[in-house]
């Protein structure tokens, strides 16, 4: 019966100290699937020899080469002119007999900015004249059905004929819920602008096409390498042209969205320098107003589509 003991302690030892060398040789590193956005695992058993650095490289090289010219705009200080040059909040340029710009909720509007392309460098397949302005709902989503096409929720206004504009005051009431603070709100900044060359967006359908095939099983160091590199490559925190960014999830998957290519104004999350944020968008995050090449040719800013994303 001791023997019988003895033996059943030793098979439950072997057995409890194989456990434990399968879990120590099959250790498991965290990881974040950015395509299917649930947590995964990656074996450091199953990984491979691959020459991680040089695909990354690779990667990088090639969204290099999707690089596009856009329009950095850059809030300015001092004072906005009366006559309808670029600015962002404060006072917009609207025709002496338009109301302002009202939501589904007969609510009037938030300003954005508006941007007198005649202020602007040139910028391919962009207006030279006229002037562009954005205005979104005042409720909790900004007015976005993420996103929301057809002026529904939002509007963009395009007048041919900056004479016939001038500043109006907003109505004479606090937005509820701005993304701007309230000396932007209230104030406005001037923009001035430069061309720059600006990369696609690690969190666009290019960026995640470069990146499918190897991204789960790339190590956690190169991947932020990747992320990073692309970040810090976008044109500006404010600008047109180029590519638009995305905090999380690019929305132009199918259809008719996957011909909105051109940005026509992209608002990212802008810091007040004085541990605040003069544009905020949720939780840090960024707005775009896309069109297709075909419509800004027309110049059919009827067919906007608007979305904006946070983290």
């Amino acid at each position: 019966m001791e023997n019988l003991v003895g033996i059943l302690a030793l098979v439950i030892t072997i057995i409890v100290a194989i456990i434990f060398l399968r879990r120590e040789t099959r250790k498991e590193t965290p990881d974040k699937d950015y395509f299917a956005g649930k947590k995964t695992t990656k074996s450091a058993a199953g990984s491979d020899d691959r020459n991680w650095p040089a695909i990354v490289k690779k990667a990088l090289k090639s969204a290099k080469t999707m690089s596009r010219p856009a329009v950095a705009l850059t809030m300015a200080k001092g004072p906005i002119a009366e006559d309808p040059h670029s600015s962002i909040g404060g006072q917009p340029s609207l025709p002496t007999d338009a109301p302002w710009p009202e939501g589904r909720d007969g609510k009037q509007m938030i300003f954005l900015a508006q941007i007198n392309f005649a202020d602007m460098p040139s910028l391919d397949g962009y207006p030279s004249w006229g002037v562009l302005s954005f205005f979104v709902e005042d409720n909790d989503l900004n007015g976005c059905d993420f996103p929301s096409s057809g002026n529904t929720g939002f509007q963009v206004l395009y007048h041919e004929d900056p004479d016939t504009l001038q500043r109006r005051e907003p109505p004479v009431r606090k937005w509820d819920f701005s993304p701007f603070n309230e000396e932007l709100t209230a104030h406005g900044r001037r923009l001035t602008g430069s061309v720059v060359t600006g990369s696609i967006s690690p969190n666009s359908a290019q960026g995640r096409k470069l990146t499918e095939d190897w991204y789960p099983d790339c190590p956690s160091d190169l991947w932020d390498s990747f992320h990073e590199t692309l970040t810090e490559a976008k044109p500006a925190l404010i600008y047109y042209g180029g590519h638009p960014d995305f905090t999380q999830d690019d929305f132009r998957h199918k259809g008719a969205d996957l011909l909105l290519t051109e940005v026509l104004l992209q608002l990212g999350f802008v810091f007040d320098g004085e541990g605040g944020a003069e544009i905020c968008w949720g939780d840090a995050g960024e707005a775009c107003f896309l069109i297709s090449k075909a419509d800004l040719a027309e110049r059919r800013f009827d067919r906007v589509a608007y979305n904006w994303d946070c983290s």
